[in-house]
């Protein structure tokens, strides 16, 4: 390949890199939604992981609390994108404390309450979202509607709020 040719394979390359670059989501309004939609304070952390490449949503991001800890993070665009982000939040022991001095407190989940269904097989992880159909403690097990295929599932409520299908 001569000299020209390789310029301008070289330009194209760099142009292409640019666009590309352009049209990721910036990570800081996926953490801002997700603190924001829990109600969460200052302490708070979105994990959010650094190399995360999502599509750029050209509309305002949209976000609901899925569980006390995770946040579902929604690209109204159409195709747009969802992404659940779960919020490592300051004074996580304090509420835990007040729960073993009353019982009533440790209700995390009650009947109707958005939350995250997560499974674990080997080194793979998959979460989804879901309704509680009962309510329950950390620890406890409850019943879940699965968002997406509508069916029931049982599991327990672990401490963050998710639910741990067991078999």
């Amino acid at each position: 390949m001569d000299r020209p040719r390789q310029f301008l394979a070289c330009l194209l390359l760099a142009a292409t890199a640019a666009v590309a670059a352009q049209d990721v989501q910036p990570l800081q309004p996926i953490r801002d939604a997700a603190i924001s939609a829990l109600q969460a304070d200052a302490s708070a952390q979105a994990m959010v992981a650094p190399g995360l490449r999502l599509p750029a949503c050209r509309q305002p991001l949209t976000a609901s609390a899925s569980s006390p800890t995770v946040a579902d993070v929604r690209c109204p665009d159409s195709p747009g994108w969802r992404l659940f982000v779960p919020l490592r939040l300051g004074a996580m022991a304090q509420p835990a404390r007040a729960a073993e001095e009353n019982p009533a407190l440790a209700v995390m989940v009650k009947r109707g309450d958005p939350v995250v269904l997560r499974a674990s097989l080997g080194g793979t992880e998959v979460r989804m979202g879901g309704k509680a159909l009962g309510q329950a403690r950390a620890g406890g097990i409850l019943n879940v509607e699965n968002d997406s295929s509508h069916r029931i599932i049982r599991g327990r409520l672990a401490a963050d709020g998710t639910v741990e299908v067991v078999n």
